[in-house]
């Protein structure tokens, strides 16, 4: 038997951040540009730039930077806070599932 858990960031009842959306701009930052990430993710490029969007309103502080035009067409890169809600997100979902695993092993031993 095995627990699945999965941590949403909430603000006012809404779902602001959470596996996805990290998952999403890692491939961003990865690939430059959030039409690639979306299509690497099998989802349309304006899902993808609603998730982002909703995210930002929420939050209250871009997660991407845009460049659009030029020679190679422009990109998408991430804020330095778009990098640290990244960070702090994956050191979370770590170490919590890691408490959740010894809680569940404790109360689901004996069943």
């Amino acid at each position: 038997m095995k627990l699945e858990s999965r941590f949403w960031v909430v603000q006012d009842g809404e779902k602001v951040f959470g596996k996805g959306p990290c998952l999403l701009l890692k491939s961003v930052d990865r690939l430059g540009s959030l039409n690639k990430a979306a299509k690497e993710l099998n989802m349309s490029y304006s899902k993808a730039w609603s998730i982002i969007n909703r995210a930002e309103k929420v939050l209250g502080y871009s997660l991407l930077e845009t460049e659009t035009g030029g020679v190679d067409g422009g990109g998408s890169y991430l804020t330095s806070r778009g990098k640290a809600l990244i960070q702090v997100y994956e050191e979370f979902s770590r170490e919590a599932e890691e408490s959740v695993e010894g809680l569940f092993k404790k109360y689901f031993k004996d069943i």
